[in-house]
Formats: structure tokens, sequence, C-alpha cells
């Protein structure tokens, strides 16, 4: 095939999956060129070796007093906003290269700014999409959920800073109706909407009203091997610094553990919030834990650390599906998870890992058991690395995308290869 990839994503786990399907896809023989914005982080995909050509074209999602002034005017209206008039040239620009360009499909995968990318409304080829997850800020409480009406205090119209908040409500609802209109119009340009986990699946159900398919990501064992080293009394953490991946959950946890085998909580991020991870160091010094954050650390390093900390604790907010808890298994490592999202469809509960409610007691509990009941830690390791060998591997992986892709365009792999 001849594939054409668009994105718009910065470093992360959606980065991380694309890094995998464009290098297996490649891999085995298919063509790929690379469509992305100026504001996407190309540097941490490093695909270069992998594709023929990564076309870069400038956006800007920045604006001005004016343009906010005016996109309360278009909000009243029901019209777009400055950002999606911005996100629907640059999809545009794209489209004409990719339309010109004698492609077999078009693989598009999510948008740092709006979820649900808008390229597939310009591209006349079959196209699939890889999402994500929906926007969370539209369909879901994360942490506050958008459509939450004012508070009943001070509703006198007479009062300036009520008029104020009615109004900033009203342009905000307005925008929020125009970005779930846009959105579902988006979800139905694809012929094809894949998704990493049941669990994502039904979020598609409910946020666009229909379903995508479920197409299970995989771990690359050369990239997270096994080193059998010794494991050290530490605690990790994987996920950017921010609240909904919960590293404050993870100190609170921590902080239960009696003084004497409480371990450090050395916490891995990509980006993050630099106010946010000084919260954290604030917090961690209340509670007495030994926390310390790493940002954006080299490959080498993860690996390592993944090879010697005796837990991972992962604590991510309804996570979609959750390549860390994989990746840490690879490396033989347990993970203490929360029992939500896609993590229920990767860990099995005193299997490859322990499976917990969240609250900070029970997670306490857990990694307690890890730490101190060397036969539990074993036998959760080994069954780590089993289980990646057996159901996740980047093989079976790359064969569901490959097939989707196929799939998409309307014709049998078998007949293609050949």
């Amino acid at each position: 095939m001849k594939i054409a990839v668009w994105h718009n994503l910065r470093s992360g786990g959606g980065s991380r999956a694309l890094h995998q399907h464009i290098k297996g896809l490649a891999q085995r023989g298919h063509s790929i060129e690379v469509w992305t914005s100026s504001v996407a982080d190309t540097k941490f995909l490093d695909v270069d070796r992998y594709v023929a050509k990564t076309h870069i074209l400038p956006l800007s999602m920045d604006i001005r007093i004016r343009d906010e002034y005016r996109d309360k005017l278009w909000a009243l209206k029901f019209e777009p906003e400055t950002r999606i008039r911005r996100m629907l040239d640059f999809c545009s620009r794209c489209a004409d290269q990719i339309n010109a360009g004698g492609f077999d499909v078009l693989f598009a995968n999510s948008c740092i700014n709006f979820s649900m990318p808008y390229i597939g409304r310009f591209v006349t080829i079959p196209k699939a999409l890889y999402l994500g997850e929906p926007n969370r800020t539209l369909f879901e409480s994360s942490p506050e959920l958008i459509w939450e009406g004012l508070p009943p205090a001070n509703r006198n119209w007479r009062n300036a800073d009520y008029r104020s908040q009615y109004w900033d409500d009203m342009f905000k609802i307005r925008q929020a109706r125009v970005r779930v209109r846009e959105e579902i119009q988006n979800y139905r340009s694809y012929d094809k909407v894949l998704v990493n986990s049941y669990f994502s699946n039904e979020n598609v159900l409910r946020a666009y009203g229909g379903a995508g398919e479920v197409c299970y990501l995989g771990i690359d064992a050369s990239l997270f091997p096994y080193q059998n080293l010794p494991r050290e009394p530490f605690v990790m953490g994987l996920g950017a610094f921010f609240q909904h991946k919960r590293p404050d959950l993870a100190i609170e946890s921590l902080a239960l553990i009696p003084e004497a085998i409480r371990p450090k909580l050395i916490w891995v991020g990509d980006m993050g919030d630099t106010a946010y991870v000084d919260k954290l160091k604030n917090l961690s010094q209340s509670l007495q834990v030994n926390f310390e954050p790493r940002e954006k650390i080299p490959h080498q390093e993860l690996v390592q650390l993944l090879n010697t900390a005796s837990c991972l604790l992962y604590t991510s907010t309804l996570e979609p599906f959750g390549l860390a808890p994989l990746e840490a298994n690879a490396c033989g490592l347990p993970v203490v998870a929360v029992a939500e999202g896609g993590v229920r469809e990767t860990v099995i509960g005193n299997y490859n890992g322990l499976l917990v409610n969240r609250k900070p007691e029970e997670m306490a509990r857990a990694v307690e058991r890890v730490l101190t009941d060397s036969g539990l830690s074993d036998r959760l390791s080994r069954n780590a690395r089993r289980i990646v060998q057996e159901q996740w591997t980047f093989e079976k992986a790359i064969d569901r995308i490959e097939d989707a892709l196929f799939n998409t365009i309307g014709k049998e792999k078998d007949v293609i290869v050949k």
C-alpha cells in the first residue's frame, strides 16, 4: 500500500503508538509519507528512517484579543471559532497534497487541539482514523463538566459580576455546542474509526453516536527488553505531569506505607505543567514521600528504571488503553493499577499485576504486598513477561493495523501482497 499518514500529536502515548504503526508497516514494505503541523512534536515521533517524506505545514493556534471578541460573535451565530477555522484551512492544504499523491489510503491520527481531526472532510481517498479518545472536555467531567450551570449565588442582573458571568457562560456554551457539532461531522467523514480498547469504543459510541473498531496496540520487545537486573526499593509512575494522570494520588498512597519500608517515587513524564509539578513537590514534602520527577529522559534510562524498579504504580484517570503497564510488564515489572478504563483489558488482577479501587488505602496495601512478598513479586514478574510475549506482541499489533487498512480500501491483504 501507499499510505498517507496525518497527525497533530505531541509527545506521549499517541505518538508512541503511531511510531509503532509506522515502523511496522514500513518494515512490511508499505510506502509511507507523513503530513503534520508545525506545532506537533515530530522530533519525539522520530520516524524519518521509515517514511519517504515528512511534510510539516505551518499552523498557529495562538489567538489575539480581537480574535477572542470575534469568536464570541461567531459563537452567538453558531459559527466555528478562530482555531477551528485555522485547522480547517490547515487540513485543506494537507488534503490538496494528499489527494494529488496517488495514495491508496489515509491513515489519520488524533489531534492535540480537537482530538477528532478535521482532515477526513477534505481527503477523497479511502480513510481510516486511529482515535486515542474523544474530546474529554466536551464529553465528560475532567475534572469539571463544561455544561455545568452557574452557581445560584448572586443571581441579580443589576450585579455587574453576575452579568459578566452570564455572558461569558453564554459564549462558552455556544462555542462548546459548535465544537460538538463539528466533531460529530468529523467522525462521520471517515470510512473506518479504529480505537485502542473496548472501553474507548464505548466512549466513542457515547460521544459520537456510532461505534469504532477495536485495534489493540502491542509492545516492541526490542525497545523494552527484560534485563534481569536486581530490583531496587523504589516505585515508578509514568505519564505527563497533568492532573488526570494523578501523580498526587500516587504520593498520597505511598504516604500510607510505614516509613521504614516506604519507597521512593520516581515519576517519568514527557511533558507537564510546571506549576502542578511544584504542587506535587510540596505535597510530597508535607507527606514525607521521597518524590523525584523526571521529564523527557532518554529511552535507555527509562528502560533501566523499568528493569530496576519494584513496582509500577498506575493512577491515570479513565486511561483509554495505557501503554505504560504493558511496557513495564515487558521489562518484568509488576503493576499496581486503578481498575478502570482500558487498563482492565491489559492487567489481569493477581496475574500480571494488582487491580485496586481508586483509594489510597487500597493502593498502599497493594504496593506494600509487592514490596514485601518476594514470592508474589516474582510470580507477577514472570506472568508479566509471559502475557506480553503471548498476547501483546509488536507483530500482532501490526497484523491488526495492516488488516484494518486493507479492509478500509476494500481489498484482501493476501491478494495485494501477491
